[in-house]
């Protein structure tokens, strides 16, 4: 039996659907955890110096593999998804979006693991984080719109 919606260009199927949410869930939850832990989480040593809160450190650990997972399955969706989508004109705009984000975090999240400089480092981060955190609207953007291409097909 042929599943209803499996000729639909760029479809996915839901297994796949559901493990893309969950990366990417579990990517921007963690960056943000991370965000909370590092910018407004402090606690103080013996001395009285304020130091990182070991969640600092457990988030970061988790977004990286997020990320990993993230980046893998943006490159199981190339073939199928994006590049039929993107011939069929189909969500051209959030799609692209999407993309520029993935590749602009992919890179920034790459310096950060391995730039030495303070100022760039820091930098960077604000870039990543910036860029990561407004990460969510085209996400949510790509979800909820539907192309004007479907939308005519439909009404026929």
């Amino acid at each position: 039996m042929k599943r209803p919606n499996a000729g639909r260009v760029g479809h996915l199927p839901s297994r796949r659907k559901l493990s893309i949410y969950v990366a990417s869930a579990g990517v921007w939850i963690t960056g943000c955890i991370w965000l909370l832990f590092h910018y407004f989480v402090k606690i103080e040593d013996e001395f009285g110096f304020e130091t990182p809160h070991p969640g600092e450190h457990y988030s970061l650990i988790a977004h990286a593999l997020f990320a990993f997972a993230a980046i893998w399955f943006f490159g199981v969706l190339w073939p199928g998804h994006v590049k039929k989508s993107w011939k069929a004109n189909i969500r051209r705009w959030s799609g692209g979006f999407i993309f520029g984000f993935t590749m602009w975090l992919s890179v920034t999240g790459y310096l950060l693991y391995y730039i030495g400089s303070d100022f760039w480092r820091s930098t960077t981060s604000l870039a990543h984080w910036i860029s990561g955190v407004a990460a969510l609207v085209p996400f949510v953007w790509h979800l909820v719109t539907r192309s004007a291409s479907r939308k005519d097909a439909e009404q026929v």
